[in-house]
């Protein structure tokens, strides 16, 4: 996905004692380790100070189906950009179980639309997440650039200079245009106490019509910040390590895009000293969000307040000490909930 996309925060629930090693099983199934050690732990035996008829607490149901809308709205500098994202969801619950590893399980559909003074983006999203440490995201996007502000300004091939001076120069070329834009995204999440990871890989593959509409023809995607194939496909990865404290979530983010082309480098050659560009972009900072209010209902669910801030490792027009920067206003409003 797009590297802008607010995570949400993973389900935080207390699981029952019987299942007080599933949270360190699943963090440990994340990062490649084996679990039988953990899950054959025993159990430390009580403290005299506890009660020991005590029945464990009893969560709370899942709700069998949800109706809800979602809104994230962000303004993005270096490079400079406004968009809106909004889906309406139907999600059903595909288990009924106590398990953390299986109660915050559902399968989901949505229709989504993206707003930008630039273009918009209008399709359906599925979603289906099995186990609470898996999911995954399908998509289609039906994309329409405006031709405003310098976008879309396409090029015979990806050996091309894109820095946002340029383009600024070169915009009275921009034109209006269409295509099609697909995704697939399986993420990994897991939450041990106070802290969390998760990593989402993006896997998209766009067919855009471009004037330079050659097999090696680019444009220049203000979302993904860099040269996309007019025909073809991008990777995008985006890893959060969380820090969860009652309304804030404090924690670093990394982001990374690989645009995948048809170039023959071989057909290049590069300037005296210079090599020929990837397109290719990595950057890293921290993330910040607040929750004005925690509690399920009303016209605004929980609206957040975020701040992404990202050094980029490495760009073909962005290595210098100026960061990227992300600020963004999102809630949700429950629409429908029963069962």
């Amino acid at each position: 996905m797009p590297a802008n996309v607010f995570p949400q925060r993973p389900t935080s629930v207390r699981p029952p004692a019987s299942s007080k090693w599933l949270p360190r099983a699943a963090m440990l199934a994340l990062l490649g380790l084996g679990t039988p050690a953990a899950a054959q732990q025993p159990e430390a035996p009580p403290q005299e100070n506890v009660q020991q008829n005590v029945p464990p607490p009893v969560l709370p149901p899942m709700p069998e189906r949800r109706v809800f809308f979602t809104t994230l709205n962000v303004i993005r500098y270096n490079p400079l950009g406004l968009e809106s994202q909004n889906r309406l969801v139907y999600q059903k619950r595909l288990f009924d179980s106590p398990s953390l590893l299986l109660r915050d399980t559902y399968a989901s559909a949505a229709a989504s639309l993206k707003v930008s003074p630039a273009f918009f983006k209008l399709g359906p999203v599925v979603e289906l997440q099995p186990l609470a440490v898996f999911n995954l995201r399908a998509g289609y996007e039906y994309v329409q650039y405006f031709g405003t502000f310098g976008s879309v300004q396409s090029y015979p091939d990806s050996f091309q200079n894109y820095a946002d001076d340029v383009r600024d120069v070169t915009k009275d070329a921009a034109y209006g245009t269409s295509g099609h834009h697909f995704f697939l995204e399986p993420m990994l999440q897991a939450k041990v106490k106070s802290v969390a990871l998760r990593t989402k890989l993006a896997i998209e593959y766009w067919n855009v019509d471009l004037h330079d509409g050659g097999p090696r023809s680019t444009f220049y995607e203000p979302t993904l910040d860099t040269l996309v194939p007019g025909k073809g496909w991008v990777l995008a990865n985006d890893t959060d390590l969380l820090w969860l404290a009652g309304k804030w979530t404090l924690g670093a983010r990394f982001s990374a895009v690989w645009p995948r082309y048809n170039d023959n480098a071989n057909a290049v050659e590069p300037l005296p000293g210079q090599r020929l560009p990837t397109n290719k972009h990595m950057r890293v900072g921290p993330l910040v969000a607040y929750a004005f209010d925690t509690h399920p209902g009303g016209v605004m669910t929980k609206p957040t307040v975020l701040l992404i801030a990202g050094w980029y490792l490495n760009h073909e027009n962005r290595t210098s000490a100026m960061p990227y920067l992300l600020g963004g206003f999102s809630f949700s409003t429950e629409l429908l909930s029963g069962g």
